[in-house]
C-alpha cells in the first residue's frame, strides 16, 4: 500500500503534467508548427540534392586519378536508342532526328 508521501507526489507529478500540456496548448500555433515542418522538409530536400551533385562532382573528378580510366558518365552505348523508343510511347510524342532540334508532335 503505498504512503500518503507517494501518492501526494503521484499527484504532483499528473498536476505538473497537466500544467505542461496546458502551456503548450496555448502557446503553440499548429499552423506555424507545419509552415516549420514543411520548410524543414524542403530545406532538407534542397540539401540532398547539393550533396548528391557535389558528390558527383567530386567523383567524376576523382575517379580517373584513383583508376586511371575516364570517369564512365552517361548511359551504355546500346541505352539511348531503347530510351528513346520508352520515352516516345510513355509521352506519346516523337522526338525529331536532328538531336539538338527535337521537334515534337502528337502521335496518332
Amino acid at each position: 500500500m503505498p504512503t500518503r508521501r507517494e501518492v501526494v507526489g503521484d499527484q504532483l507529478g499528473e498536476l505538473k503534467q497537466d500544467l505542461r500540456d496546458l502551456w503548450v496548448a496555448l502557446t503553440a500555433d499548429p499552423v506555424k508548427q507545419a509552415r516549420k515542418e514543411r520548410i524543414w522538409s524542403i530545406f532538407a530536400g534542397g540539401l540532398g540534392a547539393v550533396a548528391t551533385i557535389a558528390s558527383r562532382a567530386l567523383l567524376t573528378r576523382l575517379w580517373p586519378v584513383l583508376t586511371g580510366e575516364p570517369a564512365p558518365l552517361g548511359r551504355p552505348t546500346g541505352a539511348p536508342a531503347a530510351l528513346e523508343r520508352e520515352l516516345r510511347a510513355a509521352t506519346g510524342t516523337l522526338a525529331g532526328a536532328a538531336g539538338d532540334e527535337a521537334e515534337t508532335a502528337e502521335i496518332p
